[in-house]
């Protein structure tokens, strides 16, 4: 079976707008202003982007939403939104193992140089640090399922397209963006200054 970019974005959308509707019913999200929907015809009919179509609950505290998150009663397995959330998700990890250094967080684009894994390992404080020259074979491996270096632009890989990797559509990108921009900046919060700008 074929899967063509537009199936495939539509897919997403509709996986966009149930997790929203659930973050909503959850109380991770006051309320959308704007579906999907709207939010493109606005950016097809504007030369700038709209205002946030989100609005978020007020006085809000990393570790409320980290809670709410704890207690979300959509499906995680299924759902995909809200492992984007990653301050909330990090937060119980940061206060259990970070006070005594034993928490390493690290961006997914870093996992793909031969560097970033001598420095896991030594963290991890395994001795034998020299991997480099192993490494790149690991990541192009026979049936290719591991590429090269990290993607810039952000993609859909899940699991209902069957490995086929596809850019993610402008609008339901900047969508998402938009989404995120709270919980990113309590990723600064969280894990330090050098996060700044993360998601941007």
């Amino acid at each position: 079976m074929s899967y063509s970019r537009t199936n495939l974005n539509q897919q997403f959308a509709t996986i966009v707008k149930n997790e929203i509707d659930n973050f909503i019913a959850n109380g991770l999200l006051d309320n959308a202003t704007m579906s999907l929907d709207d939010f493109g015809a606005a950016l097809a009919n504007n030369s700038h982007a709209p205002s946030s179509p989100f609005v978020f609950p007020k006085n809000m505290t990393l570790e409320k939403y980290a809670e709410l998150v704890q207690l979300y009663r959509g499906n995680k397995k299924k759902e995909y939104l809200i492992r984007g959330l990653y301050a909330p998700l990090l937060l119980p990890w940061v206060k259990r193992f970070a006070k005594d250094d034993r928490l390493m967080v690290m961006k997914f684009n870093e996992v793909f140089n031969a560097s970033i894994v001598d420095e896991v390992l030594r963290f991890a404080g395994v001795e034998d640090t020299s991997v480099d020259e192993h490494y790149d074979d690991f990541i192009r491996n026979k049936k290719g399922k591991i590429k090269g270096r990290a993607n810039k632009n952000l993609t859909v890989d899940y699991h209902a397209n069957k490995g086929v990797e596809m850019p993610l559509d402008p609008t339901i990108r900047l969508y998402l963006k938009f989404l995120y921009q709270p919980f990113n900046r309590f990723l600064v919060q969280l894990l330090g200054e050098e996060w700044d700008g993360w998601g941007e």
